[in-house]
């Protein structure tokens, strides 16, 4: 837990900065323009367990394209709104589906057993998605994989759940961060309303174009 403490710590004035930048910047400036954020470079592999209990690592994957969401095994308020665009991304996807598999990594390293990411599956019918895993692990495994990732995570006060860095990673079927993708997911606290594409939409878009070859 020291050194969940310390990662916490570190990275508490990037995700203020983070939550400021949503409340002061116009998004209806550039909403069109947004596709993510390009990445390039191989993703960095781990191998944790997922809500049934079985080990996995990204790199058992490879020749599929792979989305990876960062969520909190008790979160109630973003989380649950982007599984629900992973949901839609799916249903989206039609044949095409076969070849993308959705992950997430649990960022609550205190609600971190196979039951807890299990109950969130269940709760936010992520189960609707055949190539669904939640996987999660101890602080010394979790860890790791959040800086990678440079997903900020910091304890609340109180709370069950904790504060992190939202958004979507595309990884394409050789194992290479291809987007980032982090759209607001509701209007509150934005100086205008969002007009861009939403979260699945971007997701379908990239996820077409590495599977056709062209992204």
């Amino acid at each position: 837990m020291l050194l969940l403490g310390v990662v916490g710590i570190l990275a508490a004035l990037a995700w203020v900065a983070y939550i400021r930048s949503l409340s002061t910047f116009n998004r209806s400036e550039a909403p069109r323009v947004y596709q993510g954020t390009e990445l390039a470079g191989r993703a960095s592999d781990f191998r944790l367990i997922d809500q049934k209990g079985a080990s996995m690592a990204l790199s058992d994957f490879r020749g599929k394209v792979v989305i990876l969401a960062f969520f909190d095994s008790r979160c109630d308020e973003t989380c649950p709104l982007t599984a629900f665009e992973l949901r839609r991304t799916h249903r989206s996807l039609g044949g095409d589906v076969e070849q993308v598999v959705f992950l997430a990594v649990n960022v609550n390293a205190v609600f971190n057993a196979p039951q807890d990411v299990a109950k969130f599956t269940r709760e936010q019918r992520l189960d609707e998605i055949p190539s669904w895993r939640f996987l999660t692990g101890t602080p010394e495994e979790l860890v790791p994989v959040w800086e990678a990732y440079s997903i900020a995570v910091v304890a609340q006060p109180g709370e069950d759940d904790f504060e992190h860095t939202p958004g979507v990673f595309i990884i394409d079927q050789q194992g290479r961060k291809r987007w980032y993708v982090s759209t607001p997911l509701s209007d509150e606290g934005l100086v205008a309303p969002w007009a861009g594409p939403r979260l699945g939409e971007l997701l379908v878009k990239h996820i077409r174009e590495l599977l056709s070859g062209s992204g």
